[in-house]
């Protein structure tokens, strides 16, 4: 099952070039992952993520230049022992601006260090699973990705 938002493109998310700053991409996609971690019960504020992101990544299709909504979807392509993979999608009907991935590491801020995937974790991540998304060039890295498995 995929999460989907639809989010609004704002005035300040347009650059001088007439469309929709790169940086953005990855705002609209932490919008999402955020959506999804408290639906999951990962954030009930702030301060209280047990997460942190490892590796984002964006591949940009097309230009947003006059939507005035796109809706990101976003789902699990990979669990490990300690990280997820999310996939993302940007997209406005059938037009396709971004595909992305980032890469989530559980999180004991106390300790500091990285802390296994429970087994509730998992199975409530299972239930946003679908299928990896395929990248240009240089990143199918993230399957391979040493100390985040």
């Amino acid at each position: 099952m995929k999460l989907s938002v639809e989010l609004p493109v704002q005035f300040r998310d347009i650059d001088r070039m007439g469309h929709v700053n790169h940086a953005v991409y990855l705002q609209y996609m932490e919008t999402a992952r955020v959506e999804l971690a408290r639906r999951l019960g990962m954030i009930r504020d702030v301060s209280s993520s047990s997460f942190i992101v490892a590796v984002a990544h964006c591949e940009y299709k097309k230009p947003i230049r006059d939507e005035r909504r796109v809706t990101v979807s976003c789902w699990v392509s990979r669990i490990g022992d300690r990280s997820w993979d999310l996939d993302y999608a940007v997209s406005s009907g059938r037009v396709e601006f971004a595909i992305g991935r980032t890469t989530q590491v559980g999180y004991d801020y106390h300790t500091r260090s990285t802390v296994r995937i429970s087994e509730k974790l998992r199975k409530a991540l299972g239930k946003y699973s679908g299928k990896p998304l395929r990248f240009r060039g240089l990143l199918n890295l993230s399957r391979a990705d040493p100390g985040v498995s």
